[in-house]
């Protein structure tokens, strides 16, 4: 039927050549007809979704076209374009050799054309001194209507996940489930070109850089791998695989500076390690969830802890419970008790604030010290002092005994360090000058406040400032004696004699009677 009409058309042309108005007219009423016949036949305008595209062309220009193909034209004219323009750079989108497609040349003859995705079908037709084109949809070989907007839409879209994944700063492929690369984007070629150079990127298959690198079905998987690089260092990636359909997309981030870090990490934890081990105290680190993440040699020695226990990474509050088994820790008076202490020993911990003396059973005494870490890490310090306790009684009892045999003196004696304080007095020195300024301890009273309390309670005498250059006098001194008089009337002998380390020794003795004279003080003391 199509022919028969365009026959007719033919003839009717070469007959009325002189009229062109009339033969135009005639001309569109055809093209018009034949337009409604094929979108009658293919799917005409109740199916708005496919469509069918006629142009006539002629010397150069658009000289009619259908309503869809109006419509197109219409949507897509370029600023200060033209309808010609309009359809150039459409076709030029969909099917290669647009130039071609649009020439003026009859010569040529019919031909067709197929879109790049072969989606899309073209039929060039020549007819005298024009062409028509004739575009359409194609699907599984039988012609289909298109919406040439869809068409558009599609084709940008494809353009900018196109673009998007070329410009993605990480490796991108698909492989199937054999291992064969399939598609990759850009960085992938570079890196490819630049670990195998040999190997030409046009070659398909592309070799895969993770050959280890797979995926079961319906199954993710994430693994850290390293590839070699040409100058024999390694090149770290986190890579990802994903099942998408029967093939397997796969991503692979850049990740040599996590692994540095990770490295350093490990390094200083080894270093910590090591000088930790030589620490005379133990040593426990609690993380921020508090499971023991580090612990030394001193510590099982102090605490006896089974070593397959601490390896374990045990919690705080397991690690406290063990150290009770043990014995290790004193024993509380009741377990709710020593649950309530548990709970402020971590809060104290966490603070910096706790710090405890621990005397064991057996006679063992700890110091134990917390310590926070600013990532929320607690460390836990055993100390052995039990020796520096045990000297620590035995030179308070020590003290203590030689305060009990001064004390049966009659002489009043005082003790001055080598700084001028006071650091001794027996009961006569506090019955005699009264009690001193501090009466739990003796620290701080200085040789002046001492010497001052004595001038006031004797007459003028310039013993008391000869007395404090001599406590102050350091080496090579001599001892000496002197007479005062108390302001009751007694008399008073005293000798000052210097003691191994810069000490004084100050003894006070009364003269009963009348004033003491010289020889009677030397005498008396």
């Amino acid at each position: 039927m199509a022919k028969l009409i365009w026959g007719r058309f033919v003839v009717l042309s070469s007959v009325f050549s002189t009229a062109l108005y009339g033969a135009g007219a005639l001309l569109s009423a055809c093209l018009a007809m034949f337009a409604f016949r094929v979108s009658r036949r293919i799917g005409g305008p109740d199916e708005p979704q496919g469509e069918t595209l006629v142009f006539l062309l002629r010397n150069g220009t658009i000289a009619d076209a259908n309503f869809p193909a109006k419509r197109l034209l219409d949507k897509t004219l370029p600023p200060n374009g033209t309808a010609m323009d309009s359809l150039r750079l459409y076709l030029s989108r969909i099917f290669p050799d647009a130039d071609r497609l649009l020439s003026s040349d009859t010569s040529t003859g019919d031909m067709t054309a197929e879109s790049f995705d072969g989606q899309v079908h073209l039929v060039r037709q020549t007819i005298s001194t024009s062409v028509r084109l004739i575009i359409s949809y194609v699907e599984a070989g039988n012609p289909a209507p298109v919406d040439i907007h869809s068409q558009r839409a599609v084709h940008d879209e494809l353009e900018l996940l196109r673009a998007n994944t070329q410009a993605a700063p990480f490796l991108l492929w698909r492989q199937n489930r054999d291992g064969q690369v399939t598609w990759v984007n850009q960085v992938y070629l570079d890196t490819v070109r630049d670990i195998h150079p040999e190997h030409t990127v046009q070659e398909w298959p592309l070799p895969q850089l993770f050959p280890g690198l797979s995926s079961l079905p319906g199954e993710s998987e994430s693994r850290r791998m390293s590839i070699p690089l040409r100058d024999g260092e390694q090149a770290w990636y986190d890579c990802h695989t994903t099942p998408v359909g029967r093939d397997v997309l796969c991503t692979a981030f850049r990740a040599d500076e996590a692994v540095r870090s990770e490295n350093r990490r490990r390094e200083f934890t080894q270093t910590l390690t090591k000088t930790f081990a030589e620490l005379a105290i133990g040593l426990a680190i609690f993380d921020r969830s508090r499971q023991l993440v580090l612990f030394n040699p001193a510590l099982l020695d102090l605490t006896n802890l089974p070593t397959d226990f601490l390896t374990s990474r045990p919690s705080l509050v397991r690690f406290l419970d063990k150290l009770r088994e043990n014995r290790a820790m004193p024993e509380p008076r009741d377990y709710r008790s020593w649950r309530a202490s548990i709970s402020e020993l971590e809060a104290a911990a966490v603070d910096g604030t706790y710090s405890e003396t621990w005397s064991l059973p057996d006679g063992q005494t700890y110091h134990v010290t917390g310590r926070p870490h600013p990532d929320g890490a607690v460390a836990l310090l055993f100390e052995d002092i039990s020796a520096e306790m045990s000297l620590t009684r035995r030179f308070r009892a020590e003290l203590e005994q030689s305060q009990s045999v001064i004390d049966e003196f009659d002489e009043a004696v005082a003790v001055f360090s080598s700084t001028g304080d006071l650091s001794m007095t027996n009961a006569a020195y506090d019955a005699l000058w009264g009690a001193q300024p501090d009466e739990v301890t003796l620290a701080g009273v200085s040789v002046r406040e001492t010497t001052r309390i004595w001038h006031d309670m004797t007459a003028p005498t310039p013993a008391w400032g000869d007395f404090r250059d001599f406590a102050l006098g350091g080496k090579d001194r001599g001892a000496w004696t002197a007479n005062v008089t108390l302001l009751d009337g007694r008399g008073l002998a005293c000798r000052f004699v210097p003691q191994k380390g810069g000490a004084t020794l100050a003894m006070f003795r009364i003269i009963q009677g009348e004033s003491a004279t010289g020889n009677d003080l030397r005498e008396a003391v």
